[in-house]
This record gives C-alpha cells, structure tokens and sequence, in this order.
C-alpha cells in the first residue's frame, strides 16, 4: 500500500464526498474500522440527517444545471491506473481481488439514486454502478468494513463526475436514513433489509464467473 496514503487513511476516512468536494461531516457520531485482524484503520463518521440532505441537494443541483456528464471511458481508466493501490486496500480489508473491468449496468428509475454496498461486493461491480451512477446522480453509501476502498475509488471517481456522485460514510441507521432520500439500489449478500425501502435494482455480492 502507498505509505502516504496509508499514513493519511485516519483523517481520510473522517470525510465525506459531498457537491464536489470533500467535506468535514455535520454529524459527530463516530464509528471505528478495523482490517480482518483487529488492527485499527481510523474512524469513519456516520452521516446524520443533515449529512444525508447536503449530499442529496448537491447531487439534485448538479442534475438541475444539466451539466454535461464525465465519459465512462474517462472514469473507468482513471480507477484502473489507481488499480493496485485499490487491490492492496482491499486485501486490507480481508479481499484478495483485482479491479478487472467495471460491470455493466443499466440503472433504473431517475436520479439521483441512492447506493448501498455490502463490504463483500466485488469492486467490478461497485466500480460499474459508479460510472452509470455518474449519469444519472449517485449518493453511495459502502460498508463500514470497506470504507478505505470506498474511499480511493471515490477520491478518483469524484471529482471526475461533476459533482454527480456523492459518498457518505456510515452504519445501518445511515443506510436507513439515506435509503428513503431517492431510489434504492442494494448491493450486498442477500436481499435488502425488511427495514428498507424495496430497492429498484438488487445486486449480489458475489463475483461473476471467470471466463
């Protein structure tokens, strides 16, 4: 792993992605991550209300002013030239894998669209909802256990989308909370949780078959 980047990965992870830029949260529940070891990995903030409202309005600015949106071909080249550093992050995080081509995916609904990722969701796949995300307006929730992966593929992806994606760190009740602000799409080891929003798109975490 990168030493600068492994050195800085504690004030990283206190940030969120919001209108464009990366901001200090609103809210001041702090929720601690950790590798598969136990080894302590820095602190993630999990978004409140108002977090939730201030990602959510600058993702529907941005749609408003009907900017035109990042290439595809653009953003997927940019992850993969930041493609070991995201295998290393991942090992990290106990996920021996490599970013191969981002999966394709046709997003449904209007956006913006709100995104949940289980920890176990293979990069691939986080990597083509992103992109398609970009059109459309994306606000990503991942998993607390891969909040360092989340965090590089959104430090590349982000400010490359024209303020069309948003990521805010967070637990289950940050899920919640996000999941009734636009459409759901579930990304994760089973169905979503009874307590969401039926999502419009389901995912597994899976990996796909290797040809």
């Amino acid at each position: 792993m990168d030493r600068q980047f492994a050195a800085e990965l504690n004030e990283r992870l206190f940030t969120h992605f919001v209108a464009g830029a990366w901001r200090a949260p609103l809210s001041d529940r702090h929720l601690p991550v950790t590798g598969p070891d136990g080894a302590p990995l820095g602190r993630i903030v999990c978004a409140g209300p108002s977090d939730i409202a201030r990602a959510c309005g600058g993702v529907a600015a941005q749609l408003r002013a009907a900017a035109e949106a990042a290439d595809p071909a653009v953003l997927w080249q940019a992850l993969r030239d930041e493609g070991a550093l995201l295998a290393a992050l991942r090992a990290g995080e106990g996920v021996e894998e490599m970013l191969r081509a981002p999966e394709p995916v046709d997003l449904p609904g209007k956006g913006p669209l709100v995104l949940l990722t289980a920890a176990a969701v293979p990069v691939d796949r986080i990597a083509g909802l992103l992109i398609a995300g970009a059109r459309r307006g994306m606000i990503w929730k991942p998993a607390p256990a891969a909040a360092t992966s989340a965090h590089l593929m959104m430090r590349i992806l982000g400010p490359r989308a024209g303020g069309r994606l948003a990521m805010v760190q967070g637990d289950h009740a940050t899920g919640a909370l996000l999941a009734g602000r636009g459409g759901l799409v579930w990304a994760g080891q089973g169905p979503a949780p009874a307590d969401l929003p039926a999502p419009l798109l389901s995912l597994s975490a899976r990996p796909r078959a290797r040809r």
